[in-house]
């Protein structure tokens, strides 16, 4: 009787530790593949995201310059010109329109109408719900404004 009982004892005591290191090295295969599975996502990863970033740069940013001009004295552009800006407003993207000096008699007066040129055209382009900047430029040609579309 006593062999026996020693026999179950050893029995149950070698089922149990064989369960364990089979769990065990259960566990531990499972872990190294989720390791593999994680080296492996950040490599895929990796690479897709090099993708985009190449697929940013190769993609160059389109910037469109429009010059328009006021006749001699007038405060605002003429209807079509308007009609013109308002059509390339619309579109989705950051406009920079540059106001170039007025002619005029002495400077006060250029100055003046520079002004009110700008006013007009600042009124104008206010319903537009985007991001317009307004720049005096004295470089460019005397009653001109240049509007640039893009980035």
């Amino acid at each position: 009787m006593k062999h026996l009982l020693l026999s179950c004892t050893l029995s149950i005591l070698f089922i149990a530790s064989t369960g364990c290191t089979s769990t065990t090295m259960s566990d531990a295969l499972t872990q190294i593949e989720q390791e593999e599975n994680q080296q492996k996502g950040r490599v895929a990863n990796k690479k897709v995201l090099m993708n985009i970033q190449a697929l940013r740069m190769s993609q160059k940013v389109v910037k469109h310059t429009y010059t328009f001009s006021y006749e001699l004295n007038d405060k605002e552009l003429n209807y079509s010109d308007k009609i013109k800006i308002a059509q390339l407003l619309t579109q989705k993207q950051h406009a920079v329109i540059n106001i170039a000096p007025a002619k005029g008699a002495d400077n006060l007066k250029q100055l003046n109408l520079s002004i009110e040129r700008a006013k007009a055209l600042h009124q104008y382009i206010t319903h537009f719900n985007k991001a317009i900047t307004i720049n005096f430029a004295p470089k460019l040609t005397n009653d001109t404004i240049t509007l640039m579309v893009g980035a």
